[in-house]
């Protein structure tokens, strides 16, 4: 089933976007990545983000190492 743009927030493209540049990435490293210097409440926003976007099936978390790496399922193609 093609997904419509209106399937993802502007705060999980963004996050998307740094998977796809990026590949498979800790949330540590998106955390810094979207916001330099933040704070413990940025750390939360993004493992929520990533928790939605993991419902909805355009990322999937290896659970084998520790951290836990994060990739998309999709491509920027099949998004648009």
């Amino acid at each position: 089933m093609a997904r419509t743009p209106q399937d993802i927030t502007d705060a999980e493209l963004n996050v998307l976007n740094l998977l796809w540049q990026n590949g498979r990435s800790t949330v540590r490293f998106l955390t810094d990545t979207l916001y330099p210097g933040g704070s413990g409440a940025h750390y939360a926003t993004v493992q929520k983000l990533l928790e939605r976007l993991e419902n909805k099936k355009f990322i999937k978390r290896d659970r084998k190492p520790w951290p836990h790496l994060f990739e998309s399922k999709v491509d920027r193609q099949e998004l648009i």
